[in-house]
């Protein structure tokens, strides 16, 4: 009886692997946010961790160096969508520790502001937020006759 092997069938790289290679290996897109969700080893509170000739790398700060070029110095990368596990060098920026802050706190108030339903002047708008990524859309009711399965008129 033979063995069937796993997705990843091993739990390091190949020493042999790009860095490209590595961070392939161990995210997978999100198809629904865009985000590379990071499934590798983590450290610091969520955030995805490899190594690559001997030098300890953050995920995501690996992935925006091989797009970017290196991080200046004195500067930090901040997630867009929010999520500590996301390697997707597109949902990254360039900021200052404020301006993280700065982010987070703008986050938290729209949250909140789409909890209490501010900004909504009719019932008709729905908003989905998704790993820091925001959906707003307008929802139409109908009903349905389960006989037939067609629309029997529209409720107000």
């Amino acid at each position: 009886m033979t063995k069937q092997r796993s997705k990843r069938p091993v739990p390091y790289c190949k020493s042999t692997w790009s860095p490209r290679q590595r961070l392939d290996y161990y995210s997978t897109p999100d198809p629904l946010s865009g985000c590379h969700i990071w499934h590798g080893p983590s450290v610091n509170g969520g955030y995805g961790h490899l190594r690559y000739h001997g030098q300890k790398w953050l995920a995501h700060r690996l992935a925006w160096t091989l797009k970017h070029g290196p991080i200046p110095d004195g500067m930090i990368l901040c997630h867009r969508c929010d999520e500590r596990r996301c390697c997707n060098p597109d949902h990254l920026f360039l900021g200052t520790r404020g301006d993280n802050m700065a982010d987070l706190k703008a986050k938290r108030l729209a949250r909140s502001d789409a909890r209490a339903g501010i900004g909504d002047r009719d019932g008709a708008t729905i908003r989905i937020i998704y790993r820091g990524v925001e959906l707003v859309g307008e929802v139409q009711v109908l009903a349905v006759d389960p006989r037939v399965g067609t629309r029997v008129k529209k409720i107000a």
